[in-house]
């Protein structure tokens, strides 16, 4: 991955890279010291962190012709002296931490360092991680420029190593938006921070979405939709049902995404809603188009299924225009808000199906 307009990789620390990224740490502490800051010293960071770094697959170098040119770590592993920070963090959720940032003297001033944590978002949006957090000394002016820079917000003190005092900031990284073949209509997965949106949206739209969707009358604030976002984001990516924003240039037209997903058994299935100024324009019939292609490339997924409300014409008009196959009813399969019990037509489609989409377009 091209790390700026200079020739350089970002990958993984190998052996062969410690020599010279010990050289570029000795070099970052003979600056530190210069400037008088206490960030480093002569016990921290070691040569036996920085192989254990490698060891662990934690190490990340940015490379440029040849020769290693700024290194850090990136860690999904949790920092212990976080528990106990006086202030507060936004959430519980997994996070992204970044340490040992260090960059050679001759490439300072050009924008590793920031093209390291940008890289370092991208490697937690793979994962699924959309928290990052970092914590530096209060003499560290360069390491607090760059945090400033990349919009992280201050959330209090943290202490470790000799007890010193750090600065400790958060961020939100915001997940890569996609278009579902409509101009200006996008996608992306759902972060904490779309919980006030969302609630919003829906709170100001309740009496129409609440007749097919049950959902709507136990979501009485924004506490409760951050407590249903937290409870999908708290599960490891790869087990995850991800929830999806539907998006025109940043407003909230809907949501969409998967759940009840069986794993072993290579099965999911899609839910979707619509705010009433966005329905009649395809929207959800390209995000659920989307989401089915995804759900067979990155989540290998053999059958996909759509339930709807026999009623429900304007849902029940999405699986079929997909193609769908109707398998048969659930005789008064859910309960509305109104007190009724609704037949519910369960719609699938299979793997080698949603493959002949693409050969057909061809």
């Amino acid at each position: 991955m091209a790390t700026s307009n200079i020739s350089c990789i970002f990958r993984k620390a190998k052996e062969t890279d410690i020599e010279r990224i010990w050289q570029i740490i000795g070099q970052a502490k003979s600056q530190m010291k210069r400037l008088g800051s206490q960030q480093w010293d002569e016990s921290y960071p070691t040569i036996e962190h920085i192989c254990q770094d490698i060891q662990n697959g934690n190490g990340y170098v940015i490379y440029r012709e040849d020769q290693v040119i700024a290194y850090g770590v990136i860690s999904f592993d949790g920092e212990p002296a976080y528990k106990n920070i006086e202030g507060k963090w936004s959430n519980d959720l997994p996070y992204v931490i970044v340490h040992r940032l260090a960059v050679a003297d001759e490439m300072k001033r050009q924008g590793m360092a920031k093209q390291f944590m940008l890289q370092a978002e991208e490697v937690s949006r793979k994962k699924g991680v959309y928290n990052f957090r970092v914590d530096t000394k209060y003499d560290n002016a360069y390491m607090l420029r760059l945090i400033d820079t990349l919009e992280f917000k201050y959330c209090g003190e943290v202490y470790y190593r000799n007890n010193s005092a750090r600065k400790a900031f958060e961020k939100t990284i915001r997940p890569h938006s996609y278009s579902i073949g409509i101009s200006d209509y996008t996608i992306r997965e759902a972060t904490l921070e779309d919980a006030v949106p969302v609630f919003e949206a829906i709170d100001k739209n309740r009496e129409d979405l609440r007749i097919w969707l049950p959902f709507v009358d136990g979501l009485k604030n924004v506490a409760d939709e951050q407590g249903f976002l937290q409870s999908v984001l708290a599960i490891p990516y790869e087990q995850r049902d991800p929830v999806y924003v539907l998006e025109q240039k940043g407003t909230l037209c809907g949501l969409a995404g998967f759940h009840f997903s069986d794993i072993p058994n290579q099965r999911t299935e899609i839910g979707y809603w619509l705010l009433p100024a966005y329905r009649g324009k395809g929207i959800a019939t390209h995000a659920v188009r989307y989401l089915c292609r995804q759900a067979v490339r990155e989540r290998n997924m053999n059958r996909i299924q759509i339930r709807c409300a026999v009623g429900n014409s304007s849902s029940n008009a999405i699986p079929k225009r997909l193609g769908f196959t109707l398998e048969g009813t659930e005789r008064e399969g859910e309960l509305l808000v109104s007190g009724e019990y609704v037949n519910i037509n369960v719609y699938s489609i299979l793997k080698k199906e949603i493959e002949q989409w693409n050969k057909k377009s061809n």
